[in-house]
């Protein structure tokens, strides 16, 4: 399973009926809980090329990156 690159610590809890996500992201450095009834991960984990915090922070490498290759 690929997972965001910026994606720092995952940990699942179960409370109940509950399945609860809590994720640290790299890109604006803040701790996030998501809820779910059934196993559906954050986009972290599902398909990390849609959040547009790491959409915002791969722009920002790249430019950087041909910016010292140019």
């Amino acid at each position: 399973m690929r997972r965001c690159p910026y994606l720092e610590e995952l940990v699942k809890e179960t409370r109940g009926p509950l399945r609860v996500y809590r994720f640290d992201c790299h890109v604006d450095h803040r701790s996030k809980r998501k809820y779910a009834l059934s196993d559906s991960p954050p986009i972290c984990v599902r398909n990390f090329e849609d959040c547009p915090l790491y959409q915002a922070e791969k722009r920002r490498e790249d430019h950087t990156i041909t910016r010292y290759t140019d």
